[in-house]
């Protein structure tokens, strides 16, 4: 038995293959042009995942990080430009790629990627860790957010003042609960796959169908091209 897919207008998989051009082309040394093109494409995949407001806060952000860095940084000097050259430089490199990693972690569930491995055959000691992972990163966004509040129900908000004061107690109060939970967390999530039977050898069936569509093709014909040309020149 089978349910279409009418969440999200991508695959799971074109999704994927985003990430991937992302992730490579981010760290092979782009030209100016080659950022804005890989951030267009990571914009536009936003606007068809209906993000819009991700995809215009990472297009500003980008283009604040960009003129400071060609009217701003070069007119700076000694640690000022140190920490101007991270912000609008470093970290611009890296805009994409956050992206990338929102489009993958917010626009599918994990049964739909669950679904588009067993499509492509994928044994499961490749889909069991990539599944785990994805729902891994936003239970950990969730406990960290509620750690926060509990912190500043207790006066003890995370804030630059507070951590000047009492640095070493703000440390132990937000890492001690967070990597508590996150350890529950990974045992919580072990005993769900073994309960749902992924580690059996038998082929499992799905709720969810998924199907490339010739926009799908599309995006990783295009993700392709962009990783070639940022790996190639």
């Amino acid at each position: 038995m089978t349910q279409k897919n009418s969440r999200t207008v991508l695959d799971p998989r074109s999704k994927l293959a985003v990430f991937v051009a992302a992730c490579f082309s981010t760290f092979s040394g782009m030209t100016y042009i080659q950022e804005i093109a890989l951030l267009l494409f990571c914009g536009i995949t936003m606007l068809i995942c209906k993000k819009w407001r991700w995809a215009l806060n990472v297009s500003i952000t980008f283009a604040v990080m960009f003129l400071c860095d060609l009217f701003v940084v070069g007119r700076l000097s000694g640690p000022p430009q140190y920490v101007a050259l991270l912000l609008c430089h470093v970290l611009r490199f890296l805009l994409p790629l956050f992206g990338a990693f929102y489009i993958v972690t917010k626009t599918s569930t994990v049964g739909q990627y669950i679904s588009a491995f067993m499509a492509m055959h994928l044994p499961n000691v490749v889909i069991i860790p990539i599944a785990v992972m994805f729902r891994f990163v936003p239970t950990l966004t969730e406990e960290w957010q509620v750690i926060t509040q509990a912190m500043r129900l207790r006066g003890m908000a995370l804030s630059i003042k507070n951590v000047l004061r009492r640095p070493l107690y703000m440390l132990e109060n937000m890492l001690v609960p967070f990597l508590l939970q996150s350890s529950a967390i990974v045992d919580e999530m072990s005993a769900a796959v073994m309960a749902r039977g992924f580690d059996k050898d038998h082929p499992r069936s799905s709720f969810l169908e998924v199907k490339m569509k010739a926009l799908d093709w599309i995006f990783v014909a295009v993700s392709v091209i962009v990783l070639v040309w940022n790996l190639l020149w």
